[in-house]
């Protein structure tokens, strides 16, 4: 009964706190636990440089290694001694059952069936089907047949009796490429036929092509068709830039061998960019490596492999560094400031933060927390897509206004308007004037506004993030807020106000105030209230 609860304890995915489609959790294996989101570095199974063990001690807690090239390189002997004695290491081990070589050669001789067993035999912790990857560009009838023939594949590892002991996670490989609808149908299939892990496949292209829209277009398409309490892999993944985004879009584990590839070229690998050896005056990290080595002294170290080893324990470093700081990202809730600052590195990365915002952001309400400790920040037009945001436009498009009219003022956000002393002097003037709404301030509706989050009605002037928030105070274009456009509209319709209380002068507001049809517009002048100034 030990050995049942314990194996039933295994592949066990806990979510700690999310934040956008990412979370901080804990995956459990047979060898151990893995603290997600992680990097699981690519550890080569014949002539490593770097010890496994060396690997995994800079802080990752899973490396994943080539089943098919063991095969080819360690035969029966690797079955025999188990892949963590073959390659150094007693941690969790995923092992990639060679479907990037298929990707790169075609056939590679190996039937599935016989990879399934082999890398059951070797003990693997986390295990993928041989998959057919999808090529980039892929006519949509033969990305397809590559899905297909991956499914079948899939349906048979999973089926078989043996797959379901030993404490062993199947990692079902997701296909299809841009085909975003084959993406969305070999994830849900995969979770139908009993896959706990799911895996992203032929991601690399995309990336060594910029395409990181696509790519986005891709996770959230994967994610979109799988069980939300299910992790995600990302094949490929290896650089700083692209963490915080894969992160943010679902993914909960990626891998690379890009710490060792880049190296080898002598390409250094920095937060925002990886840049040549000989381009670099100065280190700004304080790994070992760095911190013993002026840029000059490790370019002129003999031997090329040496001096790559050196370079491939800094790069190790710095995807170590991004990802802690993505996980306190979603620790703090600011995991979508995080990501936009990160965008701004390559203007290819910030059309991919576009997807997350737009395509994502409205659909990550459920996994965002309702409130956060901390306030939001606000900067351009993106932002009205963020899923706090996205939250506070519906409360207000559903919200009853009491009243005949309504008043619309700058916001004064980081504040709640009721019981405020603008909006004390808004009821008085509206008391104090004969001519104006029958039955005072108790017949009108009061209501600030912010280009970001729309209407903010008095009675929801608290709820978070109205008045938890700081907004770049730049001039907007009224064209640039789609959300609020649709907020208004919805407020308007839906309460049938006889007056529309506003000041003219506020470019902003007018654009919307003079397209609702059927409200008599009144500027705030006539009742004596005057523009307020405090801010442009």
């Amino acid at each position: 009964s030990n050995n049942m609860a314990r194996r039933a304890r295994l592949g066990v995915f806990e979510v700690v706190r999310c934040d956008l489609g990412g979370r901080t959790g804990r995956l459990r294996t047979a060898h151990g636990e893995v603290r997600t989101p992680a990097f699981v570095p690519v550890v080569h199974p014949v002539k490593q440089s770097i010890p496994a063990a060396e690997v995994a001690a800079v802080g990752f807690d899973m490396v994943i290694t080539n089943a098919y090239i063991a095969m080819k390189g360690h035969g029966k002997e690797a079955a025999r001694r188990g892949i963590h004695d073959t390659i150094g290491y007693d941690g969790p081990v995923m092992t990639d059952s060679g479907g990037y070589q298929v990707l790169e050669y075609g056939d590679v001789g190996v039937d599935p069936e016989e990879m399934a067993s082999y890398e059951e035999a070797i003990g693997t912790d986390v295990a993928v089907p041989l998959d057919r990857p999808t090529g980039m560009g892929l006519p949509r009838e033969e990305a397809k047949r590559s899905v297909d023939h991956t499914l079948r594949v899939s349906r048979r590892t999973i089926s078989r009796g043996d797959r379901k002991s030993g404490g062993r996670i199947w990692a079902g490989p997701v296909q299809g490429g841009e085909h975003l609808d084959l993406v969305a149908g070999s994830a849900r299939a995969l979770s139908r036929c009993g896959y706990r892990l799911l895996a992203l496949g032929s991601p690399v292209e995309f990336m060594e092509a910029y395409r990181f829209a696509d790519l986005a277009r891709m996770i959230l398409a994967a994610r979109s068709a799988m069980p939300a309490g299910a992790p995600l892999h990302l094949f490929g993944a290896g650089h700083p830039l692209t963490i915080p985004l894969a992160v943010a879009l679902g993914c909960d584990t990626f891998d690379s061998a890009s710490y060792m590839l880049y190296a080898r070229q002598d390409r250094y690998i920095s937060g925002d960019a990886t840049r040549h050896l000989s381009e670099i005056s100065e280190f700004s990290c304080c790994c070992p490596v760095c911190a013993s080595h002026t840029p000059a002294e490790l370019l002129a170290v003999s031997g090329g492999a040496e001096r790559a080893r050196r370079i491939a324990v800094h790069n190790l470093h710095a995807i170590k560094a991004e990802v802690s700081r993505t996980r306190q990202a979603v620790h703090e809730g600011r995991l979508w400031e995080y990501v936009m600052r990160k965008a701004r590195a390559h203007p290819r990365l910030a059309e991919a933060a576009a997807v997350l915002a737009r395509e994502g952001g409205p659909a990550m309400v459920a996994t965002t927390p309702a409130f956060k400790p901390k306030a939001v920040f606000l900067f351009d037009a993106l932002d009205q897509y963020r899923p706090e945001v996205a939250a506070y436009h519906r409360a207000v498009r559903s919200f009853s206004a009491r009243g005949k009219a309504a008043v619309c003022v700058t916001a004064r956000t980081g504040r709640p308007a009721y019981g405020s002393a603008a909006l004390a002097g808004l009821e008085r003037a509206f008391d104090s004037d004969r001519s104006g709404v029958e039955g005072g301030s108790a017949a009108v509706q009061f209501c600030q506004y912010s280009p970001f989050l729309g209407l903010v009605p008095a009675e929801l002037s608290d709820l978070y993030p109205a008045a938890h928030c700081v907004e770049s105070r730049a001039r907007r274009d009224p064209a640039a807020f789609p959300e609020f456009a649709a907020t208004w509209e919805a407020f308007m319709s839906g309460n049938r106000f006889e007056a529309l209380y506003y000041h003219p002068s506020d470019r902003f507001l007018a654009h919307f105030a003079r397209r609702t049809e059927g409200v008599r517009r009144v500027p705030l002048s006539k009742i004596g209230i005057k523009k307020d100034r405090s801010r442009p």
